[in-house]
This record gives C-alpha cells, structure tokens and sequence, in this order.
C-alpha cells in the first residue's frame, strides 16, 4: 500500500528536471542526443530506484523512456531503457497484493488486490477498431502498444531464423526482442497477482480485467493466429540458438564474433542472449495463457462467467492440432517447452487424440480405460492394436518422441505432485516413478512389436508386387526389401 501511495504523490519539479535534459530532442543539432537521453535515464535512475524512498516516475517520464527503447538507433540505450522499465515496474507495480498485515494475528486473512489505474502502461487495449491508415499507423509508433501491434510484434520475430547480415537491421530487430521481453513482462506482472487473488477469493472480474485477457479478446487480433505464432517463434528461436553451436562448432558469443568480423563486437555478443531471453519470454507467454485457460475453466465451473466473456479454444488444443498438422515441430517445440506440466498435458491429450476408442460395452466392462488423469495415456500401449492404431495415426519415431518428453516431464516433478495431481492413487503405493517407468518400458516393448509387424507386412507386401513388375521399378523394390530384410 505505501508503494501505491508515493506513486499517488506525483513530483512535478522532478518531471519538469527529467524531461528537460530531453529538449535536445527536437534540435536540429542531434550531436548530443545520445548522450542527453542516457543522462536522462541516469537521473530517472537516482530519483526513483537509488534511494530507499524513491519518488515514483511520472506518466510522461514512463512514456520518454518507453519512446527511447523503440526509437532509438544505439544498443547502449536500447539496454539501458529496458533495464530501467524493468527495474521501474519491480519498484512501483502497477498491480499487486497487499501484505496481509492483521493487528490480531490472524493467519487465514486472505489478501487484497491493489490496482493503481492511472498508472501509465505500454499495452493499452481500449478501442476496437483497427487503425488503417498510413497516418495511424506512424501515430500508433508513438503511443503504447494495442493489440494489433502485439501481434505484428511478434510475427516480426520469426525474422530471427533469417539472419539479416546489415549490421542496423540486426540492432532494429534486437530493439524488437527487447520491446517484446518488457511486454511480456509487463503482461506476467499484471496477470499473476490478479490470478492468485482470483484462485484465494474466486473474484473472477479481477482475472476478466487483466492485460492478457483482453489482450486475446480483442478483435483487432485473430486469436488462433496468436498462438499459431507462438508457437513458429519459439521454435525458430530454439532452433536458431541450437543451430549455431551444432553447424559451427562454436559458441553462442564467438559465432556473433566471426559473423559480424569484430566490426560490432557489442552486438555480437548481445544478440545470441536476447535472442535466448526472447525464447524465455515467448515461452513464458504461452504459459501465461496456459494459466488464464485453467482460471476461466475454474470460473466456468463455479458459474462466474456470462456471456460477455466470450468463448475461445483453450490453448492447449490449439497447439495439439498444430503438431498434428505439422508433426516436424513436434520435437523442438517440446525441446523448447521446460515446463514439466504442460508438457506432460500436450503429450497426454496428443497421445489420446489418436487412440483407438474401444466400444461402448467394453468400455464398460473395462472401466479402467477411461482414465481422464495425464499419466493415463501410457493405457493407450496396453495392447498391439491400439499402439498399432497410435502409430499408423502418428509414426513410430513421432510416439517415441512424445514417450520420451513424457518421462522427462514425470522426472521433473516431485513424487509427492505426481500422486496428488496426476495418479489415481489406487494401486500405485508409494513409487510413482517406478510405476511410470514400467509403463514407459511397455509402451516402448509395444512400440518395437508393432515396428515388426509392420516391418513384416510391407515386406509381405514387396513380394507380391515382385511378380509383375520388371526394369528400374523391380529394382528400387529389390533394394527396398533389402532393408526390410
């Protein structure tokens, strides 16, 4: 509450200080502009974060570092304002939940949300009509980012992969990454104090407000295109990062070095790490929405929602369906994806999207196939036809892939998680890992059964054409069935 509070306390004397350090904007005579903006962010600095009691910036000083991060053609003030950002929203949020302090002691009082309205912010999602013209879109590069700004934000990204050798269009898709790092930020701050309150006190209006859900309710995006580019940046750039030490050899740092030929050693060796905390931030937004999902079911169930809230595909089923379009980004979006959880889920509901349903009066005579937990897909290997079914769906090697991440995801969480969010207890005991070890090992010994078979039925298969067929085409069936051998 006292941060809410001196944020209230606006320091005009210190606004009017600030920003006069940046009247050299507008000079003709721009020699000493850089210098003028770093001494701006400098003296932002010592006001409101070097001391104890610092004065929170005012609107108009937010929005003239915010101006500098994006308009700037210098990596040291590109740096410098995004730290400051950071370092600002840490000091005097936006949003937050108050300590809690109860005169009497009393250890189940819940906590309070406290939202600082006026506050300035660089995502401001309000109208929703698309902005079109030429003029609009010069004006909107000046203002805060709306909705359809984020989104061509982040298709801008997936540039990244092409490694663009001028020197000044790395360093503008760099400002990019860090613009899109502070927006997530940004994002995850507002969300996550508001989504606590609403799991504590089921305030579901809280969560509605958020920046994330109106951000993914706005009809200046197409939704589904969202995560669709989430989903293409994260792997561009996990795959972009892994690229360099695979193909080159060298590191990170040192491929940048030999890149740029030692002419731009600083971005050289800023580039590889934002491109890595871009990956974190991309990932981080995917999770982000993973969460809101989970919240709006919760509120769906306890009938908090109305028709205003609109309806939307979880995210989760949208990345299904895109790996099941494109099983190629199977296995570095799941290299790139590190938390254990939701991988675990997108592997359970892929895993199950493709098993072959048993019928309705043996399901009921077998009630142990409906397992509607994460860990009841390894009962879609229990028997050859339904593996068979999986693989034929599949591949082979994309249901190994699947298997594999799903053992690393269980080996990421703790015992006593794995029995009470993803085990029906019954049956299990005590050694969840050995259980799902042995299921791993059953899966896999399936796997290699159905491999045979299939193995033996193409080759049954060659045989046959052998008898009618002559020239090239018996002999690329002859060497075929020599690998089927």
């Amino acid at each position: 509450m006292e941060k809410s509070k001196r944020r209230a306390t606006s320091n005009r004397g210190m606004e009017e200080n600030t920003l006069a350090i940046l009247e050299s904007f507008c000079s003709l005579d721009s020699s000493h502009v850089h210098d003028d903006r770093l001494a701006f962010l400098e003296a932002v600095r010592f006001a409101s974060i070097v001391p104890e009691n610092g004065t929170p910036p005012t609107n108009k000083m937010m929005k003239a570092i915010f101006e500098i991060m994006r308009e700037t053609k210098s990596l040291e003030l590109i740096v410098a304002s995004y730290q400051l950002l950071c370092e600002l929203e840490k000091h005097f949020p936006r949003v937050c939940l108050s300590d809690g302090d109860d005169k009497q002691g009393n250890p189940d009082k819940r906590t309070e949300l406290v939202v600082y309205e006026e506050a300035w912010s660089p995502i401001a999602i309000g109208s929703d009509v698309a902005l079109s013209d030429k003029h609009a879109a010069k004006k909107r590069s000046k203002e805060p980012i709306d909705a359809a700004g984020f989104q061509l934000l982040l298709e801008s990204l997936s540039k990244v992969a092409n490694e663009p050798e001028s020197s000044d269009t790395k360093l503008e898709l760099l400002a990019k990454m860090y613009l899109f790092q502070y927006l997530v930020y940004i994002l995850e701050a507002d969300f996550l104090p508001r989504n606590h309150h609403f799991r504590e006190n089921s305030n579901w209006i809280c969560v509605r407000d958020s920046l994330l859900n109106k951000l993914l309710g706005s009809r200046q995006i197409t939704y589904k295109d969202l995560v669709y580019d989430s989903i293409f940046v994260l792997c561009d750039l996990f795959l972009g990062n892994a690229s360099v030490n695979r193909d080159t050899g060298l590191t990170a740092k040192s491929a940048s070095m030999v890149m740029y030929n030692n002419s731009d050693s600083a971005l050289g060796l800023c580039l590889p790490e934002a491109e890595k905390c871009t990956c974190k931030a991309v990932k981080k937004l995917i999770i982000l929405m993973t969460e809101l999902d989970l919240s709006r079911k919760k509120a769906d169930m306890q009938s908090l929602t109305t028709r205003a809230d609109g309806a939307r595909v979880p995210v989760v089923e949208l990345i299904i369906d895109e790996l099941s379009y494109d099983k190629d980004i199977i296995t570095p979006f799941l290299q790139a994806l590190d938390e254990p959880r939701l991988k675990l889920e997108i592997v359970s509901q892929y895993i199950q999207k493709y098993n072959v349903k048993p019928s309705t009066r043996k399901r009921k005579s077998e009630g142990s196939q409906d397992d509607a937990t994460n860990i009841g897909f390894f009962k879609c290997f229990v028997n050859s036809t339904s593996t068979k079914g999986i693989v034929k769906k599949v591949g082979a090697e994309a249901v190994q892939v699947l298997l594999a991440h799903a053992l690393q995801a269980c080996m990421s969480i703790s015992k006593e998680q794995l029995l009470e969010e993803f085990f029906d207890s019954k049956g299990i005991g005590s050694s969840p890992l050995a259980s799902i070890c042995k299921n791993i090992i059953s899966a896999f010994t399936r796997l290699k059964e159905t491999d045979e078979y299939c193995l033996l039925v193409r080759k049954h298969y060659l045989q046959q054409q052998l008898c009618c067929l002559q020239g090239h085409r018996r002999f690329q069936i002859l060497l075929e069935l020599s690998f089927c051998t």
